[in-house]
């Protein structure tokens, strides 16, 4: 009896998949996204489907008309009532294509940040379809949320076109807001980020390119032998550190990963790094630590490589083993929180104290 109750519980689960391939290219003089997504959508659900509902986030950074507007107004925050063309942000230049052939799209229930799209015919259980489309993102500013650009410091988050789940309540199309998590597909992604070659990530997946490989092994042997005088300076007090010019030479960095939900990426010219590696306790699986910081939070972030390692340690041992390859932590500026975690990376906001680095 146990054994058929477990069948048919396993029979009766199901969860949508979505593959991703995108490449993107970051305009760091107008704070600018140029990219091309596809995605294939594979229906694993039982029922037969018409429509596709895909979140917009970008554009709820738009203006005041936005459900995150409305949210942070409520909370005493004024910041999108009168955003400037300068602060806000957007997704446009979008033009789906659903196997080949262009389809329409509506704005869904009001909501600038969500779009239904009708499909070109009804995608049946166990079939996928393919969807392409171009677009273009204006990075807001950062004091807002989670996307945004604090000067040419980007916090990549929420930003490619992106089904909503469609699970066994049917679908569930969300405006984004600053409170709450994000329910979303998992399935695989394949990015490719261009970028002005001195730019140092921190992303979702794993790094691709042998040459970007050897230029963060490279930073990081070099942070580590200058970081006594970096947190030397950064006890005689936080002066910014500025941002150099960026290089007029290009890079295309590529990432994969397969099994997450969502893909963020971070990227400032000024990034000091830090390497380690922790053995996990179950597999004994080497999995690489690394600490992207601003040099004037040295002091703060001298010891995170240790701290990366206890979290994940211990995240192993009590919960089961980390299934990646590397976990990586980015300084940002970051208003939603002091930390938002993404695959394989996490955000930390301003920390004034190495306790609260650790913590976070």
């Amino acid at each position: 009896l146990f054994v058929f109750s477990s069948q048919v519980l396993s029979q009766s689960y199901w969860q949508q998949e979505v593959n991703y391939e995108i490449s993107v290219r970051l305009d760091d003089e107008r704070h600018m996204l140029h990219a091309f997504e596809t995605f294939e959508y594979i229906n694993h659900s039982p029922d037969t489907l018409d429509e596709l509902y895909i979140h917009l986030w970008p554009n709820a950074y738009k203006n005041e008309k936005s459900a995150l507007a409305q949210q942070m107004l409520e909370d005493g925050d004024e910041g999108l009532l009168n955003v400037s063309n300068e602060d806000c942000g957007f997704i446009d230049s979008l033009a789906f294509q659903i196997n080949g052939t262009k389809v329409n799209y509506k704005i869904f229930n009001g909501h600038q940040d969500i779009v239904v799209l009708a499909l070109v015919k009804p995608l049946l259980p166990g079939e996928s379809i393919q969807v392409a489309t171009p677009f273009r993102v204006k990075v807001p500013s950062g004091s807002i949320s989670r996307l945004g650009h604090i000067g040419q410091s980007y916090q990549i988050t929420q930003w490619y076109p992106k089904p909503a789940v469609y699970d066994k309540n049917g679908w569930n199309p969300m405006p984004y807001l600053n409170q709450g998590e994000f329910y979303s597909e998992f399935g695989s992604f394949d990015v490719s980020i261009t970028i002005p070659e001195n730019y140092v990530l921190g992303s979702t997946g794993d790094l691709q390119n042998a040459s970007e490989i050897k230029f963060m092994n490279d930073l990081a042997q070099k942070t580590g032998a200058d970081l006594n005088s970096l947190v030397a300076k950064s006890n005689k007090g936080r002066v910014n550190t500025p941002f150099p010019p960026s290089s007029d030479k290009y890079k295309t960095i590529r990432y994969t990963q397969d099994r997450v939900h969502d893909f963020a990426w971070f990227a400032d010219k000024r990034y000091a790094v830090l390497k380690g590696t922790v053995e996990l306790p179950g597999t004994r699986k080497l999995v690489d630590t690394w600490a992207l910081f601003v040099p004037q939070n040295a002091n703060y972030w001298q010891h995170a490589i240790e701290y990366l390692n206890d979290g994940t340690y211990y995240y192993s041992l009590w919960n089961g083993n980390y299934p990646y390859s590397h976990v990586t932590a980015v300084d940002g500026t970051i208003s939603a929180g002091g930390g938002m975690e993404y695959p394989n990376v996490t955000v930390i906001g301003n920390s004034s104290s190495k306790e609260e680095l650790e913590i976070v």
